[in-house]
């Protein structure tokens, strides 16, 4: 029997997503899974073919993927719409507008990316961050990065997640950065969120299975049983998703959190019609 998922509509509350960037066939699909889980209506914005033709689809268009995220923006803020959508756009072309002052998305605080997985391999979800927006985030933003995911996770229904901080060795060296800073997270973890174990720096078979924590002698509580890992940078967390999806069949959903008035779905465009939908579900839930 399939376990329970965190992937399901959790309540009978009715979203509007204004999507920008609607001309693919793989987000068509995806928004008629979402109709017929029945998680509310759809502002479509794009250039070019933008055959949707679906109740509870209006559909706007465009002349250039700019215009398409403009628009899109502009549903949200005049409140017209909950959630934003990255269709088939480039991510930095959706994160301009949303940082840009004039369209009043902004919190002040920092946005970041999460990735909810589930995958036969493990036994529990597994939220990575970041792998899609801060390229390589200093100490002060894994610290806000920590913040979101935490507070993603609770939205969700984590009430304690343990925290781990991931680099390629469990030692501390000025060597590698990642694990200067993973101590510097511990630290703060211990003072802003000592209800929760914390581990770092643990490499990801530490993370992850108990065994491989238990062979190598850690025995902190949250070595092998990660709820959350913290990437050191981009490139390890964009692997690191890429590689779940594509050799241990995992579901995965994306989300922007933290620094914007409304969540934001972000997901690869290389992703299949069902994670889409489980991004729009993550999603959802975050509102």
């Amino acid at each position: 029997m399939e376990r329970n998922t965190f992937f399901e509509k959790k309540s009978n509350k009715l979203l509007t997503y204004a999507i920008a960037g609607g001309n693919d066939p793989v987000m068509r699909d995806t928004v008629k899974l979402a109709l017929e889980q029945k998680l509310g209506r759809f502002l479509v914005f794009g250039s070019g073919d933008l055959d949707y033709a679906l109740p509870d689809v209006e559909v706007f268009q465009t002349q250039s993927d700019e215009e398409s995220v403009l628009e899109a923006v502009r549903a949200i803020r005049l409140g017209q719409a909950d959630v934003l959508v990255k269709g088939f756009v480039p991510t930095a072309t959706i994160l301009h507008a949303v940082l840009a002052k004039e369209n009043e998305l902004r919190t002040g605080k920092l946005l970041s990316q999460v990735a909810l997985f589930e995958m036969p391999s493990y036994p529990k979800p597994l939220i990575v961050t970041d792998c899609a927006m801060n390229i390589a985030p200093n100490l002060e933003e894994k610290t806000q990065i920590t913040r979101n995911a935490i507070e993603a996770a609770r939205a969700i229904g984590i009430e304690k997640p343990n925290v781990v901080f991931l680099s390629a060795v469990e030692k501390v060296t000025d060597k590698m950065p990642s694990t200067v800073h993973a101590k510097q997270l511990m630290d703060f973890m211990a003072e802003t969120y000592p209800e929760l174990n914390a581990a770092g720096p643990l490499a990801l078979d530490a993370a992850i299975s108990k065994e491989a924590a238990r062979h190598k002698g850690i025995t902190n509580p949250a070595a092998g049983q990660a709820d959350i890992l913290v990437v050191p940078n981009i490139e390890t967390g964009n692997v690191l998703y890429k590689a779940l999806v594509y050799f241990g069949s995992a579901k995965v959903g994306s989300c922007i959190v933290g620094g914007a008035k409304v969540p934001i779905v972000i997901s690869s465009r290389s992703d299949t019609k069902e994670n889409k939908l489980r991004s729009f579900l993550l999603t959802g839930r975050m509102v």
